[in-house]
């Protein structure tokens, strides 16, 4: 995962600045067809510095999908790339 911060002027001009902040990681079940994430395996703050880094949970029982800020608390032009679908390692 790379993590990156911009800040935007009031014309829309993005300027990347310095992350080193606490941002919310979770960790969800496969969801119904309904629901965009499904029951929470995993959830807490992590402290996401900006670049690459990776983050290793363990969780109860297979999940479906994991994300950075899967709530949506924080401003973001792109909600689409917070969560991914989790691949099977097996």
């Amino acid at each position: 995962m790379t993590a990156r911060k911009v800040a935007v002027d009031g014309v829309g001009a993005e300027t990347e600045v310095s992350m080193d902040d606490w941002v919310e990681i979770g960790v969800f079940a496969p969801a119904d067809e309904e629901e965009e994430l499904g029951e929470p395996l995993h959830f807490e703050k992590r402290r996401l510095r900006s670049g690459a880094q990776s983050i290793t949970v363990t969780v109860p029982r297979k999940p479906g999908r994991a994300g950075i800020d899967p709530y949506h608390l924080l401003l973001d032009r792109d909600v689409q790339d917070n969560a991914r679908e989790v691949l099977d390692s097996e």
